[in-house]
C-alpha cells in the first residue's frame, strides 16, 4: 500500500473520530458540570454515543412517519378521485334525464297547444278522424276503405282527408295499397282525438255491416 494511500486513510479515520466526537464536545462545552470525575473523554464518548443514536432513531421515525403519511394522503386523493367521478357521472345522468324530460314536456305543450288551435272540425271530418282510431301500429286506411265503412263516395272522402292531413292530424302514405294512398293519425291527431268529448273514440261500422280493414304499411313505402 502507498504512502499516499496511508495518509489519507489515517485522515479519514481521524476525521470519523473527531466527527464522532463533536456532539459529546459540544454538549460538555455547554454543560462542563456533567464532567464530575474528570474523564471528560469518556463522558463525551457516552454522550456521543446517545446522541448518534438518538439521531438515526430520529431519521428512521421521520421516514416511516413521511411514508405513512404519503400512503394515506394517496389513498384519500384516490378516494376523493373516485368520489368525483362518481359525483360526476350521477350528475351528468340526472341532467341527461332533466333534459330529456323537458324535451318531452315541450313536445308535449307544443303538441297540446297544436291540438288547441286547431279550428273546430265538422262532424264528417270528425267521423273520417274517429274512423283511424286503435289502429293496429303500422297500420293505415285507405279513402276506399273509408268510404265504403261510412257509405260515401272515395273522392269526397278524398277532399276531406286532404283538409285532415293540412291540419297535420292526419299523415299520408303513397301507395299503401295497390298504389292507393294510406292515412293515418299523427301525434296531433291522436292527442285531439284524446281531448275531443264530443263523440266518444268508437270504431266506426259501414251502414252496409262491414268494418274497417286497415293496411299494413309496407318498409319500402315513403309518407308525405
Amino acid at each position: 500500500m502507498s504512502t499516499d494511500l496511508q495518509s489519507v486513510l489515517i485522515d479519514v479515520a481521524l476525521w470519523l473520530y473527531r466527527a464522532f466526537f463533536v456532539p459529546g464536545d459540544q454538549f460538555l462545552a455547554k454543560f462542563p458540570e456533567l464532567d464530575l470525575a474528570g474523564h471528560a473523554r469518556v463522558v463525551s464518548a457516552v454522550l456521543s454515543i446517545v446522541i448518534w443514536l438518538g439521531a438515526i432513531a430520529l431519521i428512521v421515525g421521520t421516514c416511516k412517519l413521511v411514508r405513512v403519511v404519503d400512503q394515506t394522503l394517496t389513498a384519500l386523493a384516490v378516494r376523493l378521485y373516485e368520489d368525483l367521478q362518481r359525483a360526476g357521472r350521477v350528475v351528468a345522468r340526472r341532467l341527461a334525464i332533466a333534459f330529456r324530460s323537458f324535451a318531452l314536456e315541450r313536445q308535449a305543450r307544443s303538441a297540446r297547444t297544436e291540438v288547441f288551435e286547431q279550428p273546430a272540425l265538422s262532424t264528417l271530418q270528425l267521423r273520417i278522424l274517429q274512423s283511424h282510431a286503435n289502429l293496429p301500429p303500422a297500420h293505415l286506411l285507405t279513402a276506399n276503405d273509408i268510404g265504403r265503412a261510412l257509405d260515401m263516395r272515395s273522392t269526397d272522402v278524398t277532399v276531406v282527408l286532404g283538409t285532415l292531413r293540412k291540419l297535420s292530424l292526419v299523415d299520408r302514405t303513397l301507395g299503401a295499397d295497390d298504389g292507393e294512398d294510406g292515412y293515418r293519425l299523427t301525434k296531433a291527431g291522436e292527442v285531439f282525438l284524446a281531448s275531443c268529448s264530443r263523440t266518444p273514440p268508437a270504431k266506426v261500422v259501414a251502414s252496409s255491416g262491414r268494418a274497417l280493414r286497415p293496411k299494413r304499411i309496407e318498409p319500402t313505402l315513403g309518407s308525405t
